[in-house]
């Protein structure tokens, strides 16, 4: 494992980009965030790395940015890079997020006249309807966003999974979420049985907030190979972010009130404070609670909400995603 202390000036990394590809970034951003100066490089020499730094500061892009430079001339009918979310709500988001850079990049093709590779985006989860899973096993998607359990699924599917055989990077997002669970047992699994199906090295790229002990979670990503763990890099950035946190309490004193009144009170604080701010997310612990939340604001008259989980069907999730 190598932390990574170098951090690439602005000309370095665009030196490094198709002059298209530099062109829309240009346009778009004023220079390379953290994060992307230090690792765009690394994921340009095909290196394995893990991304740690804050919300809101460019990871994603990181990922995405260095694959699409990669991609050029004419494409197979095959996936070349896989991205795995940890949440189906993610990945649907990252749908949206990369397919207008693609736009964007497409843009400044024409405008220049020239060809822009036809890159195809696909997503991959549990709420992929069975005829865009065939569409996708006719024409497979250059890129493929996707979950852990759907990504073992499509690996034991005979037909889908050849056009895995050239897969050449991998992104595991949220990273934090999975790695010290059962669930990231069996991600690790998956990418291993990935890894034994391609007769190359998959670049592994892990992105994730704050986390410890970070080289564990860094050998996590790359896995082990004869025994010992693969090359990686570990891009970590630290930065202390601006918090504003708060215990309140609805009553001066919880134990001298009723169950009953003191949630009536804690309900119509939290009524007052979302009517103070332009959005706000309310988090539970279980589903049921989600769901008595929200019918409790909305017994109070807050009609603008609604609730997100697990259960919902499909249609109903997208909607309030």
């Amino acid at each position: 494992m190598k932390k990574v202390t170098r951090r690439h000036s602005k000309e370095e990394v665009i030196g490094l980009l198709d002059p298209l590809i530099a062109k829309w970034f240009n346009s778009r951003f004023q220079n390379f965030t953290e994060p992307q100066s230090y690792a765009i490089p690394l994921i340009h020499d095909r290196k394995s790395v893990l991304v740690s730094s804050p919300t809101g500061s460019g990871k994603t892009l990181t990922a995405f940015l260095s694959i699409i430079n990669e991609l050029e001339g004419r494409l197979e009918a095959r996936v070349y890079a896989i991205y795995v979310s940890p949440l189906k709500a993610l990945a649907n988001d990252i749908n949206r997020n990369l397919n207008e850079p693609l736009a964007g990049m497409r843009e400044v093709a024409a405008a220049e006249g020239v060809d822009f590779p036809d890159i195809r985006v696909g997503v991959r989860t549990g709420d992929t309807s069975q005829s865009e899973r065939q569409k996708m096993l006719r024409k497979p998607p250059h890129i493929l966003i996707t979950t852990p359990e759907s990504l073992a699924l499509v690996l034991a599917a005979p037909k889908f999974r050849e056009s895995f055989a050239k897969v050449e990077y991998i992104i595991v997002d949220e990273i934090h979420e999975v790695c010290d669970s059962k669930r990231g047992v069996f991600l690790s699994l998956t990418l291993e049985r990935l890894q034994a199906f391609c007769d190359h090295p998959i670049t592994r790229i892990g992105l994730s907030a704050t986390l410890a002990p970070i080289e564990d979670v860094a050998h996590y990503l790359v896995g082990y190979e004869n025994g010992k763990p693969r090359d990686v890099n570990v891009v970590e950035i630290i930065r202390q972010r601006d918090l504003d946190v708060r215990v309140l309490c609805p009553t001066d004193d919880m134990t001298s009130l009723p169950f009953e009144i003191v949630n009536s009170k804690m309900y119509d604080q939290l009524y007052e404070m979302i009517l103070e701010h332009r959005t706000t997310i309310v988090f539970t612990n279980t589903r049921s609670g989600t769901e008595a939340v929200v019918f409790k604001l909305k017994e109070r008259g807050l009609e603008d909400i609604e609730a997100h989980h697990g259960s919902l069907a499909k249609e109903t999730r997208l909607d309030v995603e």
